[in-house]
């Protein structure tokens, strides 16, 4: 079965300069593409989107486990308002 995938993410985000939220998309038939960068782009928090194989992304990232799992680090003060 051939799938496609799509990811959704703030910008700063992507590049891992700043917590945040990942969306993924993904669906055994082709996604709209063009429409989900679209509407991405127009939100009023805009977005980036990375479609197709996430590979190049993900660099050889290791899945984690519930074996492997450790909490997140602590965000650094003011991140999330005063």
């Amino acid at each position: 079965m051939v799938g496609d995938v799509y990811l959704i993410a703030d910008a700063p985000v992507l590049r891992g300069r700043r917590f945040g939220n990942l969306v993924l998309a993904a669906s055994n038939v082709g996604l709209p593409a063009a429409e989900l960068t679209r509407r991405a782009a127009a939100d009023p928090f805009p977005a980036r989107g990375v479609h197709g194989d996430l590979a190049v992304l993900v660099a050889g990232a290791r899945p984690i486990t519930d074996a492997t799992a450790e909490l997140s680090s602590v965000p650094p003060p003011g991140v999330f308002g005063p």
